[in-house]
């Protein structure tokens, strides 16, 4: 069977994600999708509106053949690990052909990576009056003429560049990018595809009618009965002020990330009175323009999940692979790489993961439940991979 992979947020799920699946078996010819997809936190540090089940779900019943959770260690991470874990997921699970969004699509990704610059480069560059994206995007330019500023470009390079250190077999195929720009927060009532970003937007102000254009059923009935985390900022940042005011700056100094003095003054600004009354307020009076609105979103979940930089560096030499769901033909592409796959094939959590392999996502999807108010299910302990046949 031939696999095609992806990777993917579905933060939420909508009529762009099922255009990108279909393009992807369309450029590839292949029979089995293969989403690599966030758990229960995307990359710029936010929680998924959806957990990762709900997410999944709607992925399989609309095209997707198998979803494998990309663990909190590499989704959580800025892009250039964050590609690097979903390629090396997707090698060890044998797809050789890998499909991504791009705003130029006619770029060929994978001789730009084999003369970027490495990242470290970009690090050494840069200075107290830039984010490291800046500096490595200048660096870049100078000396390949290329101007890298786009979102799915950036993740595109990501990609290619972890496949040429990996030394990956994986042949990657760009799509153009239609109809909505990654940052776009506004759409009209005549487009069919909208970014994920303006879809949250209309939800945030309570506008249903607004997305039913731009999302498939499944979506509006999770937004009418699933629980969420819309208005997750107003449970976050208490719970962040209490692990700050609770912690000594030398404890702090140990998550992940953290570095340079910002526990210092994460510290000051959380016992400050009044100080900040809002999520937002509070990550501008603590960021300065060496890091991004992202980067810091990153560092303070990394603060309330108290992950340290021992943590973090060993949970990502030990990857696995969480199966969420499959359908038959998924399934049957699981079955047929049994023997060959290269990394844990997870499919069942227990205790004794929840303390070792599965230790951070674990915590996360604790978290995630707090911030959605939700009571249901838990996020992993004996939650079996959903199933949904293939459609004829």
């Amino acid at each position: 069977m031939k696999a095609v992979g992806i990777v993917t947020e579905y933060n939420p799920f909508h009529n762009g994600h099922i255009y990108h699946i279909q393009q992807a078996k369309k450029e590839t010819g292949a029979d089995v999708v293969v989403a690599v997809m966030s758990g229960n936190f995307v990359q710029r540090g936010e929680p998924a509106l959806f957990d990762k089940w709900t997410r999944a779900q709607a992925a399989l019943e609309n095209g997707v053949d198998l979803v494998i959770e990309l663990p909190i260690f590499y989704a959580v991470q800025p892009s250039h690990l964050f590609a690097e874990g979903a390629v090396k997921l997707l090698a060890a699970l044998g797809v050789k052909d890998m499909v991504f969004g791009s705003e130029h699509a006619d770029v060929d990704f994978l001789s730009l990576a084999k003369q970027a610059p490495s990242v470290s480069q970009g690090k050494d560059l840069q200075d107290k009056n830039q984010t490291f994206a800046s500096a490595y995007a200048h660096l870049l330019e100078a000396e390949t003429g290329f101007k890298l500023e786009d979102p799915n470009d950036i993740l595109a390079l990501g990609y290619a560049k972890a496949v040429v250190d990996l030394s990956a077999d994986i042949k990657l195929h760009a799509i153009q990018r239609v109809a909505a720009g990654y940052h776009d927060t506004l759409f009209s009532d005549t487009q069919t595809i909208a970014s994920a970003s303006a879809i949250r937007l209309a939800l945030h102000k309570n506008k249903l009618e607004k997305i039913q254009s731009v999302v498939p059923d499944i979506t509006l009935q999770n937004v009418q009965s699933m629980n969420n985390t819309i208005n997750f900022e107003q449970k976050f940042l208490p719970l962040l002020k209490y692990r700050l005011i609770t912690d000594t700056v030398g404890q702090l100094s140990q998550i992940y990330q953290m570095g340079e003095g910002l526990e210092h003054r994460l510290a000051a600004v959380a016992l400050s009175e009044p100080g900040p009354q809002n999520y937002q307020n509070f990550i501008k009076s603590v960021k300065s323009k060496r890091y991004t609105f992202a980067r810091m979103q990153r560092t303070l979940l990394y603060t309330l999940l108290n992950v340290k930089v021992d943590q973090m560096q060993s949970a990502m030499q030990e990857p696995y692979l969480r199966v969420l769901g499959f359908t038959d033909a998924g399934q049957q592409y699981l079955n047929s790489i049994k023997k060959t796959v290269t990394l844990p094939l997870i499919s069942k959590v227990d205790q004794n993961l929840t303390k070792t392999n599965l230790r951070l996502d674990f915590k996360a999807g604790k978290l995630w439940q707090m911030l959605a108010n939700s009571t249901g299910q838990q996020q992993d302990v004996t939650r079996k991979p959903i199933y949904v046949a293939t459609k004829k």
